[in-house]
């Protein structure tokens, strides 16, 4: 039976990585990958006095689409089956939403050093992603 795996990116180094592992992953097992990319919903008042809805979500997608244009010279050497989504807002919310919607089998994400503390290991959505999702979440360094 095949797997699914959800792999978040936003073009960072990091994450590039972790799509790097996943296609490995995937390669070996004839699985399938669910790339997202998360926005945050800019939603707020003060937002919205300077920038439309039409103009906020443009520039959502635009920022989406430059995150998965990284992944393209990866996702070429590899033949293995993807899906691109694209949500919005609070990323490891969304991350772990997806994860209980779409039954994913894991999720393979990159660390991020930020902070001073437990972002020192690990970025403040891979620490929140580990702590709520169900299913078993592995980050590459």
């Amino acid at each position: 039976m095949n797997k699914t795996y959800l792999v978040p990116v936003d073009g960072s180094d990091h994450s590039l990585r972790a799509l790097e592992y996943a296609l490995e992953v995937a390669n070996d097992e004839g699985d399938k990958l669910l790339l997202v990319h998360v926005q945050p919903s800019y939603n707020t008042h003060n937002v919205r006095r300077f920038l439309s809805k039409e103009q906020i979500k443009s520039y959502q997608e635009e920022m989406a689409d430059e995150a998965f244009q990284t992944t393209v010279p990866l996702l070429a050497r590899h033949d293995v089956i993807v899906e691109k989504m694209m949500l919005i807002g609070i990323a490891s919310e969304e991350i772990c939403k997806l994860a209980r919607r779409e039954k994913v089998n894991g999720i393979i994400m990159g660390s991020r050093g930020l902070g001073r503390v437990k972002g020192s290991i690990l970025g403040s959505i891979s620490y929140s992603v580990i702590h709520t999702a169900d299913v078993p979440v592995t980050i590459v360094p």
